[in-house]
């Protein structure tokens, strides 16, 4: 039924992990389906370009952008180049772990999932204890989310996320920042017909001085797009 998967790679300033999350996935399980890969980068200046030309591999595409206007425009850049019957969204931190490649992919082939994200708040897989304020801030947001769209989601602000090609390539996306989860959320949300699964997954956060990204205000910006896409078309 599906022949070939897609992962797209947003990536800014992730010198030290870029190398070794684009073998990952390359290793990764991919339930026998074709691969491709899709890089894009931001416009880095870290010396993430340099490693990204150094890779050789035919399955990887590598597309360097000249301005950055943030997480939104860079998965929308891979996107626009994304062939494959599954499209899968990978940060390039590896806060999330390739090998959890099959349990997002299965749903696909048993149950006909349109939609499936990885969640890390179950702590059914291995999870790194955050701090207490970030993993308050992705409950409220998945509350939030849960009451106006009426869904029973644990994760919606998940870096993992598939969809079939067809779903996520016609849904048209407007934001350019972090905004982009919540826009996609709520916008397929809306959709009666649009059939979603969670799994559990690895998650090894990040701190702030490690290098990650989101920050405290990016809290308010998720609850407005929810609000704001719940009533717009």
């Amino acid at each position: 039924m599906y022949k070939k998967l897609s992962v797209l790679i947003p990536v800014y300033n992730e010198k030290d992990t870029i190398k070794s999350c684009v073998e990952s996935v390359l290793n990764a399980d991919t339930k026998n389906m074709d691969l491709e890969v899709i890089v894009s980068d931001n416009n880095s200046n870290d010396g993430t370009k340099d490693i990204l030309n150094s890779l050789k591999d035919d399955r990887v595409k590598i597309l360097f952008r000249e301005e950055n206007n943030g997480k939104g425009a860079n998965i929308k850049n891979a996107l626009k180049n994304a062939t494959g019957d599954l499209i899968l969204f990978q940060d390039a931190d590896l806060e999330y772990s390739p090998k959890d490649y099959p349990d997002l992919l299965t749903p696909f082939f048993l149950y006909d999932a349109d939609v499936v994200y990885g969640s890390r708040l179950t702590r059914a897989k291995v999870t790194r204890i955050v701090g207490f304020p970030n993993y308050i801030a992705n409950k409220i947001v998945t509350f939030v989310t849960n009451v106006m769209y009426n869904k029973i989601f644990t994760d919606i602000a998940t870096g993992y996320k598939v969809f079939k090609k067809d779903i996520i390539k016609n849904l048209e996306i407007t934001s350019d920042g972090f905004e982009i989860e919540p826009e996609i959320t709520a916008k397929l949300s809306k959709k009666k017909e649009i059939i979603f699964f969670e799994v559990p997954i690895t998650i090894v956060s990040r701190g702030y001085d490690e290098g990650k990204k989101v920050r405290w205000w990016h809290f308010f910006t998720y609850i407005y797009h929810l609000i704001k896409w719940r009533f717009l078309d």
